[in-house]
């Protein structure tokens, strides 16, 4: 019986495994904003990121040959991201983790950006993985920001209320960037965060334009299949 359940229980996150990730990331995105400051914060947002690490795992269906190296390289990940909540801080060590936290999300996108073209028709997976892509390039955008803050400490200039910068923070500043909202409260004040501002504003905008002319163009052309079929048909 316990070995059936378990069957079932994979075949359910097998099948629902996109909704599983957005559902992973948003959480990323929104309880460490609500759970206050200090180490509260910190364990909950390590938390929702070791979920996040090992749901894109399930969503990247790589070989059996490299799930292997998949999972190593995600257990890794999750042991670096525990170290500072255990007491281990460095600024190395942050440095060593959010290269990784990049390396994997251009990898979980890459992935997800081939389902999209290989899609036939445009159904609830398609939007919801068009949905997390954007949300993955924003988690990617603040951890490139938050490598610039701990190589210059002077790189961006702060609003009073901010003392000690995090990743909460940082999220806020990619996706208010890349949306090119543009609060100013959080500003770059060096040319390699300059750059990195008007890369993410073009990333945001650009993306948001070409997802949805291939979306309109796989729905208009899924209307016209059935057209075709229907007519065929008679």
């Amino acid at each position: 019986m316990v070995k059936r359940h378990y069957k079932k229980t994979l075949a359910w996150i097998e099948q629902n495994r996109f909704l599983l990730l957005l559902l992973s990331t948003v959480l990323t995105l929104v309880l460490p904003a609500f759970s206050g400051s200090g180490m509260l914060s910190e364990v909950i947002f390590v938390i929702t990121l070791s979920f996040l690490f090992i749901q894109s795992t399930i969503v990247a269906n790589v070989r059996k040959s490299k799930k292997i190296l998949l999972r190593v390289i995600v257990i890794s990940m999750i042991i670096l991201i525990w170290l500072k909540p255990a007491g281990y801080d460095s600024v190395y060590i942050d440095l060593v983790k959010l290269g990784f936290i990049i390396a994997f999300f251009v990898f979980v996108m890459s992935f997800l950006i081939r389902f999209i073209s290989k899609s036939t028709s445009v159904d609830v997976n398609v939007l919801i993985v068009s949905i997390n892509i954007y949300l993955l390039a924003g988690i990617i955008g603040a951890s490139l920001s938050l490598s610039f803050y701990y190589l210059y400490p002077d790189a961006y200039n702060f609003p009073a209320y901010i003392e000690h910068p995090g990743f909460v923070h940082f999220l806020y500043y990619s996706f208010i960037t890349m949306s090119t909202v543009g609060y100013g409260d959080i500003t770059p004040r060096i040319p390699e965060t300059q750059t990195l501002a008007y890369l993410l504003s073009i990333t945001g905008q650009l993306y948001v334009a070409i997802i949805i002319a291939f979306l309109i163009g796989k729905f208009l052309m899924q209307g016209n299949q059935k057209k075709e079929d229907k007519g065929n048909g008679a």
